[in-house]
């Protein structure tokens, strides 16, 4: 493209393939060819719809992530995916209060609004979630919850993270080294898909696991009922991967 060519980091070219797949593999060369084919200047609208506000280059490895956002944008463009495609404005502190009590300061901010229609939330949720059954994100996936998610990792692995969602919660991990320099063998999919899950493990207690928006069916609110009810033992297990394999389209 332009006289620029991307690599896989497998080093390797799988022919075609399906975007859900690619997806779910974090296959460069797909990313790049699609973000050319639907034009660059739609992903970076896209984008802003979502709520990342960093500059945006109009260069073929924008479908790479060469354009640095923080990482507080880049988890608060996830959240439609779990909410259901509303937009947030995302903010740290939500309300001061001093020692007697009284109410010094409190957000009051509005949301975006709708940014994603219903089914494009829907597909986009299938391909999260293929991440985490099948693909690179694979080491996040929680034992008794519906989650989404993708993994990333930039040239020489001088950055990794990971970002996932389910109803519930949405979060993003990022690591690397002060100086900017190589990490050893540290992959989005690695290192910052533990730090996640566990993260993630601890947040979900007690909590009732929940379809993402889109992908409910009769069959998967009573799964997800009796999943919510039975014992944690290991007779759930063929239960939960029923599920998943229902999402994944299997």
């Amino acid at each position: 493209v332009d006289g620029w060519a991307p690599k896989n980091h497998t080093g390797t070219y799988r022919g075609a393939v399906t975007l859900r797949d690619s997806f779910a593999q974090s296959i460069n060369t797909v990313a790049v060819k699609l973000a050319d084919e639907v034009g660059r200047g739609n992903v970076i609208s896209t984008a802003r719809r979502l709520g990342i506000r960093s500059e945006l280059h109009d260069r073929p490895s924008l479908a790479l992530g060469t354009a640095e956002v923080t990482p507080l944008e880049l988890v608060a463009a996830y959240v439609p995916f779990a909410n259901g495609g509303e937009g947030i404005t995302p903010h740290i502190i939500a309300r001061v209060r001093n020692g007697d009590g009284k109410l010094l300061y409190e957000y009051k901010g509005a949301g975006l609004a709708r940014v994603v229609d219903d089914s494009y939330v829907a597909e986009m949720n299938d391909m999260m979630n293929a991440t985490m059954v099948s693909g690179t994100g694979r080491q996040a996936a929680l034992p008794d919850q519906i989650a989404g998610g993708k993994t990333g990792t930039s040239q020489n692995s001088r950055d990794a993270w990971f970002v996932g969602y389910t109803a519930h919660y949405v979060g993003g991990v990022w690591v690397g080294n002060d100086d900017g320099s190589k990490m050893r063998n540290v992959t989005g999919g690695t290192l910052p898909a533990h730090i996640w899950h566990d993260i993630m493990v601890y947040a979900h207690e007690g909590k009732q696991p929940l379809a993402l928006p889109g992908t409910r069916s009769p069959w998967l609110e009573e799964a997800s009922s009796r999943l919510w009810s039975a014992p944690a033992e290991k007779s759930n297990a063929p239960l939960y991967r029923r599920m998943i394999d229902l999402l994944s389209g299997g």
